[in-house]
């Protein structure tokens, strides 16, 4: 609502802590434009070079007060000395500038839920203060001061008099200050609040930070103009024609007659093609609508996967023809509709391959800049990524813009989130069914609205996130259907009810998923969020994936979510990492620890290891097993709308690390949704034994397209070839000869140039000794703990599952059994935990040639005991054997629940290389599926050969480094270093990482470890620097 001021007298205070005062003065709200001066400027688009125009963006005057009663209470007047004042930067916050803190919670509010009440002892004040310049040419022009967000309320002053007051951030807020400035110099000054009333709707998952957050600019307008338009792009029932209109709201001075209204549409990419060109008679009113409708025949139809555009030219022109003013906006015809339960863009159901977006900067925070916009972009883009849910509030106008030209499906939200209302006794129904908070509601939904109607890339109008449901929601439903019925609007907690138009949920696990599936027919499901990317997440997004393949109506999801929203600090040394809740000191000690840390991509964009899964699991291009003896595989276009005749398809066939066959496909013009089959001849083929072949198909692009480079990886598979041969066993006989030593301490091994030792203290390996090198440095360990990731953390696993931790030190030696036959040194040792009840058979086979297999038999028979998080070895090595090399799923780490995206094949690397600092550190490094792997110092090395394969991880530090201390505030760029020592844990498995969400999900059953009987089996092998380790790896002894 709209009040005008009573002077300047009115009491400052009173309407950032009441609901029904959002607003005073402003403009209403309108779609996105900058008016020129002339068509070719308006064509160029860029306001710099508008003589109207002048950016306030820079250095301001600032002064902080800690509460309102603190603040400078006179400082908006024309001669207030601000020359001791400080200078900030805008766009910015001042919390990322110096002044107060940021403050990161989850859910709650920074203060106990009192609505529309909020602190007045801690509720930081920001006064800005700039000078502008006011030209002559501006004169007898109307005059706006746009500020494009300001959080949380502000009031504004321009030379000393009041102009306005708003609250609700991300949304522009515009005010006529035409007649408060004069010719030459002006100030503008602006009083920010950290908390109003307003903050009660934005409680979104995020830092809490303030200030003038996006542009602030002044522009001078014709007081003849256009005040707004409505661009409608639909298709008829064919989808092959376009139905445009678009009605424009004109304002016309008393002065100026005879105006026209241009409208013309052209075609970019066919050299500005005229599509049509329609100019008409503005009416004499002072106020008027006119609409401009045409039908394109053959139009080029917009979708995320062929953004066809054509712009439109909105021309106002005086009686003489002359250009008033002049602007252009990006057209994408298309059609979104709901049909037969499923979401269909052009007639067609899409799958919605998404992310959650925060807007996030390490360094300036929520003031992105375009360049960054345009690498998210670029980095979707190129993983396969095809939607983006604009989490929890409108985004810059610029990003709907790049997402128009460069294709990505958008789901605009409105900044409504008031989710520290579950902490209030009446819970969110306190304010989403009060009628006083209604008109807050609407208005926060129309200003969305009316600012970003016009972009094709938005599908979808939000309501909000997580606010509850009420009365409020379904008066904002209805008001968005009335202003636009040709998108769907959605709302999570609204689940199956009417003002939803899609069932939208967040985090339901698949068994959920399939049940709403089986009942529900008749309306798309599409989940606003899923696979929470907290640190090591991720895991079974394959079988997220395959179950929205399973169902017509269930069409994807939005991970959540694109980037952690961490901020760059740099420790006393200088040293750099990123902090996270409770990084910033007692101000406000409160917060969530590293719930920020969920992106898909760190803070700088690099990315994070579970971005290669989304990449694989999103391909569009899909590739299946038909019958691979005969050298079939199935190829299915999973594209939407486009067919294949864009990619090139290779393919290659290698045994283990060399290449023995590779070809290429002609083009495969298929069709979206059409499948056909892949010939391979093996025939040629001649299989040697230990040898194992895989063929991997690819699909890359052909041409170069914006955001894609040539030759880029889309989609691919690996397939290993049924056409493996056993090794032929080596005679021990020929191996030179062993003794045994016996005693009551366990047992020692001599051969020629090795030693192994057997403790029973420790009921393991205990020494590794060739060529007087020690391959070892302690006893090996029976294993049965994994560092806590952030989702073990939230299921509480630690707790649970802490009978695991130490089980492998408790264990106690009950037998030990050895004896040389056959020229072999078998050496059995039986172990028990008692407090799990765990019983581990060791045994050991020591060669002559000094290989060691190693078998383990491990026995848990108590079935009531928790999951195990792994069972495995632990070996610890001398720091110097730092290099590593293996046969297995690489090159980035893989956990049983999230290695589609890793491939089979020879890697290599230091040891170091293979530990990604998470934000907090945790389980890292793994690697799956392993034939083999070997460490070296560059001298000697020892290489571990799977029966036939195992999991492992390789860390240039004790594996404790990466646990959790309760209470502490660790960083994975400060506490993982580079130490003298090397653990080597070789594994059966350990649990998935999980990722349905990380607040008390476990890993999929399927990808867990529970009491029973387990057995493995490696070989370890002693080398030379210089020695063939695939051949080494064939290694075997009958």
């Amino acid at each position: 609502m709209a009040v005008l001021w009573l002077g300047c007298e009115t009491k400052r205070g009173t309407e950032w802590e009441d609901p029904t005062v959002f607003q005073i003065n402003q403009e209403k709200p309108r779609a996105h434009f900058f008016p020129y001066e002339s068509e070719a400027l308006a064509i160029e688009n860029n306001p710099d070079r508008s003589q109207y125009f002048q950016s306030l963006n820079g250095k301001w005057k600032f002064n902080f007060s800690p509460n309102p009663n603190d603040r400078e209470k006179n400082f908006y007047k024309a001669n207030f000395d601000d020359s001791e004042w400080s200078t900030i930067k805008v766009p910015g916050s001042w919390e990322l500038q110096g002044w107060s803190v940021p403050i990161y919670l989850d859910e709650e509010y920074p203060f106990t839920p009192n609505p529309p009440f909020v602190p007045h002892d801690y509720n930081t004040v920001g006064a800005y203060r700039k000078s502008f310049t006011i030209y002559e040419t501006w004169n007898d022009r109307q005059i706006i001061i746009r500020f494009g967000s300001v959080r949380s309320a502000f009031y504004v002053w321009v030379n000393g008099e009041k102009i306005g007051y708003g609250q609700g951030s991300k949304t522009p807020v515009e005010f006529d200050i035409t007649d408060f400035v004069e010719v030459g110099e002006n100030n503008v000054s602006v009083e920010v609040y950290r908390f109003s009333d307003g903050s009660y709707l934005e409680g979104q998952d995020t830092w809490r930070v303030s200030g003038l957050e996006r542009d602030v600019y002044i522009y001078a307008r014709s007081k003849s103009r256009i005040n707004d338009f409505f661009v409608r792009a639909n298709l008829d029932s064919t989808y092959s024609t376009g139905l445009f209109s678009v009605d424009v709201e004109l304002e016309q001075s008393i002065i100026d007659s005879g105006l026209t209204l241009q409208a013309k549409l052209v075609e970019p990419l066919r050299r500005n093609r005229v599509v049509f060109d329609s100019t008409k008679s503005v009416p004499s009113d002072s106020m008027s609508s006119i609409q401009i409708a045409s039908i394109v025949k053959r139009v080029k139809t917009w979708t995320a996967e062929e953004p066809n555009l054509y712009r439109l030219q909105l021309s106002l022109r005086n009686g003489a023809g002359e250009v008033i003013e002049s602007f252009t906006q990006q057209v994408g015809f298309r059609k979104v509709e709901i049909s037969d339960g499923q979401l269909k863009v052009n007639g067609k159901p899409i799958m919605i391959r998404g992310v959650n977006r925060h807007e996030w900067d390490p360094v300036v925070g929520r003031s992105i800049t375009e360049a960054s916009m345009v690498k998210d972009i670029q980095i979707m883009k190129q993983h396969n990524i095809n939607a983006v849910r604009a989490s929890h509030y409108p985004n810059q106008e610029r990003w709907y813009e790049l997402c128009n030209e460069y294709g990505l499906y958008v789901v605009d939200e409105a900044n409504i989130e008031a989710h520290g209302m579950r902490f209030h006794e009446q819970k969110y129904g306190f304010i989403s069914n009060d009628t006083s908070w209604t008109a807050q509601w609407i208005d926060r939904g129309n200003r969305m609205f009316e600012r970003d109607k016009n972009h094709p890339s938005i599908i979808m109008w939000s309501m909000g996130n997580e606010a509850g449901d009420g009365q409020n929601f379904v008066e904002l439903y209805e008001f968005l259907k009335g202003k636009d019925s040709s998108r769907p609007v959605v709302y999570e907690p609204a689940r199956n009810n009417a003002h939803s138009d899609v069932f939208f949920p967040m985090y339901d696990n698949i068994n959920e998923i399939s049940a709403f599936a089986d009942t529900v027919t008749n309306r798309p499901q599409i989940l606003c969020e899923f696979a929470h990317a907290m640190g090591n997440s991720v895991g079974n997004l394959v079988d997220y994936w395959e179950t929205f393949e399973k169902y017509p109506n269930v069409q994807g999801g939005f991970i959540w979510d694109w980037v952690d929203q961490t901020i760059l600090k740099t420790d006393s040394t200088g040293k750099s990492y990123w902090a996270y809740g409770g990084d910033f000191g007692t101000e406000y000690a409160e917060n969530d620890s590293n719930f920020c840390a969920n992106g898909l991509v760190a803070a700088d964009r690099s990315l994070n290891p579970h971005m290669h899964e989304v990449k694989k699991v999103y391909q569009p291009i899909r590739f299946k097993a038909d019958n691979l003896k005969r050298g079939r595989v199935k190829v299915t276009n999973d594209f939407d709308f486009i067919d294949l005749s864009d990619y090139t398809f290779s393919w290659f066939i290698k045994g283990d690390d060399k290449t023995i066959s590779s070809g290429r496909f002609g083009t495969l013009d298929l069709k979206a949704g059409e499948s056909r089959s892949l010939q391979f001849n093996l025939s040629n083929i001649r299989p040697k034994p230990g040898v194992r072949y895989y063929l991997t198909v690819q699909a890359k692009t052909k041409y170069k397209k914006p955001m894609v480079p040539e030759n880029h990886l889309v989609a691919w598979e690996q397939f290993e070839l049924p056409i493996y041969r056993e090794l032929v066993a080596e005679d021990m006989s020929e191996l030179p000869a062993l003794n045994l030593f016996k005693s009551d301490k366990g047992a020692e091994v001599y051969g020629q140039g090795f030693k192994v030792v057997f403790d029973k203290n420790f009921g393991q390996l205990s020494e590794y000794v060739v060529n007087g090198e020690a391959l070892i440095s302690s006893p090996a360990e029976t294993h049965f703990w994994r560092a806590p990731n952030d989702n073990d953390l939230g299921n509480g696993m630690p707790l649970r599952t802490q009978v695991w931790k130490n089980a492998g030190v408790r264990m106690k030696t009950k037998e030990v059994k050895s004896i040389l036959k056959n020229n072999t040194a078998v050496v059995v040792m039986v172990s028990e935990d008692t407090l799990s009840g765990t019983l581990v058979e060791s045994q050991y086979s020591v060669y002559g040639n000094g290989m060691v297999n190693v078998r383990q038999t491990i026995i848990i028979a108590d079935s009531i005991l928790t999951e195990i998080p792994r069972i495995g070895m632990k070996f610890i090595l001398p720091g110097d054997y730092n290099y590593v090399e293996w046969f297995g799923r690489g090159p980035h780490e893989s956990y049983w629940d999230r290695k589609t995206s890793a491939a089979i094949d020879y890697y290599k690397g230091t040891v170091w290389e293979q530990t990604y600092q998470y934000v907090r550190p945790q389980e890292t490094g793994n690697k799956t599926d392993v034939h083999w792997m070997a460490l070296s110092n560059g001298n000697t090395g020892i290489l571990a050969k799977g029966q036939p394969t195992f999991d492992a991880s390789v860390h240039q530090y004790p594996y404790s480094d990466l646990d959790y201390l309760p209470k502490s505030q660790r960083h994975g760029k400060l506490d993982l270093n580079p130490k003298a020592v090397v653990n080597w844990l070789i594994d059966y498995k350990q649990m998935g990482v999980g990722g349905d969400d990380s607040w008390g999900a476990k890993p999929l059953k399927k990808y867990s470890l529970f009491p029973g009987k387990y057995n493995y089996s490696f070989t370890l092998i002693p080398f030379k620097d210089g020695e063939d380790l695939n051949e080494i790896s064939k290694k075997k002894i009958k």
